[in-house]
């Protein structure tokens, strides 16, 4: 019984912990993001409707516990909480041994993953049935296993590069070969590859702008067909505006007009924000740049060993296909030639690499920051129907930035240079007269 007293006592000392936390309260961390990041190693929202539901749980968990030597539904609860915590324990045990240095790094080692070892031990020892003992353990930690070796052994098999289009160009830098496609000729344009995107999703608006205007759609390093040479390449906000500056240094490019579509938005907005005098105007598609957490699906990428295991994972066709459909209004739109476009790039290694790096590294605050002081000229396009960043942002740039004209484009999704070209290219034209 005093094991039991134990386990309970411990499941409700985490349920007044949630209930504290219902209260808007962040101890032990300065705010909401922090507390979030020490706790979970992820951004999400420690709201009353988030945190009482998992309060209500360790109550009934704890309960479990307690009537676990008098019902079998109890012990049922209880083989179930073992196997969590078994599982927990031994993602804990990798995340020592591939974290780095921060909160949540030091309270995995020092408390998390110790309490998770200690709790399962004795939810175990509370079991009847011998056989069930080994079983609840051995399979969560198989479980585990099987994803670390595809975490950090598996790698996709990298396809065939597809025949270089007639405006493909390359150029050496000291990061990266680059890949761009460029035509027309006028005031320089640089349209930066949509995140996880290659450039050619710009197609339809290269065509129309081109005949004002030189225009350039480039893939930065982790998109397209643009390849590392800097083996200690930091996919971070510093990475991917240096990785640009560089791309507009060796084209000779002194001031553009930049435009960016989700993570290239936000890679666009840093880099006018480091370096304004070389960008005149901005287009922001649907942009990240908002210290906002993202969708579960990339959420869980910041996570080690899940987020190298779900992005070899994804480097599938079918995946993409799945995932380009949710970014699309008009489904008659992702034909396999497009999803072959997105596919074939993404199962390159340092592009797989890209995946969850670039979700770790990105830290959107820096950005959002500035966004008062950022004094471009600035054309903010969303979808209402966007499903990765909340149409609701559109009008938070708005209200941020001091130039910025926000359009919300009905019947659109994410995908906007492809989904709504119709719509989106006039609007960007028109800009840039």
């Amino acid at each position: 019984m005093g094991s039991r007293k134990i386990v309970a006592g411990a499941h409700v000392l985490l349920a007044a912990l949630h209930i504290y936390w219902a209260t808007g309260a962040t101890w032990p961390a300065p705010d909401e993001r922090s507390l979030s990041r020490a706790v979970l190693g992820v951004q999400v929202s420690f709201a009353p409707q988030v945190v009482l539901p998992l309060a209500a749980l360790h109550l009934l968990l704890a309960f479990a516990v307690l009537r676990s030597d008098r019902s079998a539904v109890a012990r049922v609860v209880v083989a179930g909480l073992a196997a969590g915590l078994a599982a927990r324990a031994a993602l804990g045990l990798v995340w020592i041994f591939t974290g780095a240095g921060t909160a949540f790094f030091w309270l995995n080692l020092l408390l998390y993953t110790p309490a998770c070892i200690a709790l399962c031990v004795a939810d175990v020892r509370l079991l009847r049935i011998r056989w069930l003992k080994p079983a609840v353990v051995a399979g969560p930690v198989a479980v585990v296993t099987a994803f670390a070796l595809v975490a950090y052994v598996y790698q996709p098999s990298e396809q065939v590069h597809p025949t270089a289009s007639a405006d493909s160009h390359y150029v050496d830098t000291a990061v990266a070969r680059f890949h761009y496609l460029q035509r027309g000729t006028g005031s320089p344009v640089v349209l930066l590859a949509p995140g996880a995107s290659p450039a050619s999703a710009w197609d339809a608006e290269l065509t129309v702008l081109a005949h004002d205007h030189r225009v350039y759609a480039v893939d930065l390093p982790g998109q397209g067909e643009t390849r590392l040479r800097d083996e200690r390449f930091a996919f971070d906000l510093d990475g991917m505006t240096e990785a640009l500056d560089q791309f507009l240094d060796a084209l000779q490019l002194p001031q553009v007009v930049l435009a960016g579509n989700s993570w290239s938005g936000g890679w666009g907005l840093a880099y006018a924000q480091r370096h304004p005098v070389r960008v005149s105007k901005l287009v922001l598609l649907a942009p990240s740049g908002l210290d906002e957490p993202d969708v579960w699906s990339w959420e869980v990428l910041k996570q080690p060993l899940v987020g190298e295991a779900f992005a070899k994972l994804a480097a599938n066709r079918s995946v993409v296909e799945s995932a380009v459909r949710g970014l699309f209004v008009h489904q008659n739109l992702v034909t396999p030639q497009l999803v072959d476009s997105m596919w074939i790039p993404g199962t390159y290694r340092d592009n797989v690499r890209s995946m969850y790096a670039l979700e770790r590294g990105l830290d959107w605050s820096v950005t959002e920051k500035e966004l008062p002081s950022t004094r471009q000229s600035t054309l903010v396009l969303w979808g209402d129907h966007d499903t990765v960043l909340p149409v609701a942002q559109a009008a938070r740039f708005g209200e941020l930035l001091p130039n910025a004209t926000v359009r919300v484009l009905p019947g659109c999704g994410h995908a906007l240079t492809v989904d709504c070209a119709g719509e989106v290219t006039p609007l960007i034209a028109a800009f840039l007269r």
